[in-house]
Order: structure tokens, then sequence, then C-alpha cells
């Protein structure tokens, strides 16, 4: 009885753990990494070696944005898909956890108030673009350009939402400098999180006038009937 019971969850647990694969999308962890280090950094009171120890973590989380979009994709057609199906949903659910992650934690006063309102409508931008993507990949299960590694893109612009909330909750408990290098942390990562929705963006453009609804079948009538 255990053993039927523990394998199921160690397959799941493979399963899982093999989205995250650092072999398929090596530049995800190294941003996680970046994220977590300008967030936990922020308590350093010292303004100057804050900024000392900020500036390497940004350094690196806009190398590993820049590295991501010249990445190309080592993974089979099949698996593309399947993993880009999952960055989807978690993309969805952090943008979902975040924005209820910050309506718990910021305050409702002064200027913490538009804490709340900059967490709302990043992560609603977040959830309309992926549920339009989604929208749009169920009537083809592709995007344009194979070669591009979508997943860890996907998976990057999580991170970035999730890391811009986090700090404006923690600037919202905060107080004195602290505070200051948690609203400065949040603008940083939310201008790299920016770049991630640009280029998210313009692939959904890109999607929706390749694979909208019957615009295939009417490019092939029009092929067919041409001399």
């Amino acid at each position: 009885m255990p053993g039927e019971f523990v394998a199921p969850v160690a397959s799941a647990s493979g399963s899982l753990l093999n989205y995250f694969s650092p072999t398929r999308s090596p530049y995800y962890t190294v941003a996680l990494a970046a994220c977590f280090a300008l967030a936990w950094v922020c308590d350093v009171e010292q303004h100057d070696l804050w900024l000392i120890l900020f500036i390497p973590a940004f350094v690196v989380a806009v190398m590993t944005l820049w590295l991501s979009f010249d990445a190309k994709n080592v993974l089979s057609e099949a698996e593309h898909a399947e993993q880009l199906r999952f960055a989807r949903s978690t993309s969805i659910s952090s943008a979902v956890l975040s924005l209820a992650f910050a309506g718990a934690h910021i305050a409702w006063k002064g200027q913490e108030q538009s804490f709340f309102y900059w967490t709302f409508a990043l992560c609603s931008v977040q959830i309309v673009i992926f549920v339009v993507f989604s929208w749009a990949l169920n009537q083809e299960g592709s995007l344009p350009g194979s070669n591009r590694n979508y997943v860890q893109l996907t998976l990057l612009t999580s991170a970035f939402l999730v890391d811009t909330a986090t700090n404006l909750a923690l600037a919202s408990g905060e107080k004195g400098e602290a505070a200051t290098h948690h609203v400065w942390t949040a603008r940083a990562l939310g201008m790299l999180w920016l770049l991630c929705v640009a280029f998210w963006v313009m692939t959904l453009r890109k999607v929706i006038s390749i694979y909208r609804p019957g615009l295939s079948e009417v490019r092939a009538q029009d092929h067919s009937s041409s001399p």
C-alpha cells in the first residue's frame, strides 16, 4: 500500500522538477537567485552599502533577461508545447497569488495605498496577457519561431512580477531606508517586467494574426481559388 502511494507522488515530483530543470531553462534559476538577493539586501540600512550589493544583483538580472531573449530552444516540439502550457498556467497563478499577497500585506494609507494599485495593475496585465495567449494557442498549440525558448521567458516574466509585488508589499511594512530600498528595487524589477510584457505583446500580435480562428481556412480557400 505505501509503495502504491509513494510511486505516483515521486513520479509527480519528478515531472514538476523537470519543468524547472536548469538544463532546459538555465537562466531562470540565475534570475530567481538575483531576485531573491535584491529583496534580501533591501534591509541594509546604509545606503552606500546597499548600492554596492544592489548593483551586481541587478546587473545579473538584466543579463539573464538579455541572454534569455538570445537563447535558443533546446526542447523538442512536443516537450516545448507541454512545458509552455505549464509555464502559462504558472504565470497566471503567480499573478493571482502576488495580487492576493499584496492585498493582505500592503497598508491602505497615504503613499502605501498606491503600492496596491500598482500591484493590481501589473498582475492584471499579466493575467490578461497569458489568458489571451492560452486562448490563441488553443487554436494551434505553438508559437511563431520554434527555436526560441519561450518557456524560460515565461518563467522569467513571472519571477520579475512576483519580486516586484513582494518588494512593494515589504516597502509597506518597513520604515526609513529599508522602505526606500524596497521601492527602488520594485521599480527596477518592474522595468525588467515591462520589457518582458512588451515582448509578449508583440508575440501575441503575431499569434493572433497567424492563428485567428477561421483565418487559416480563408487563406486556404483564397489559395485554392487563385489561378
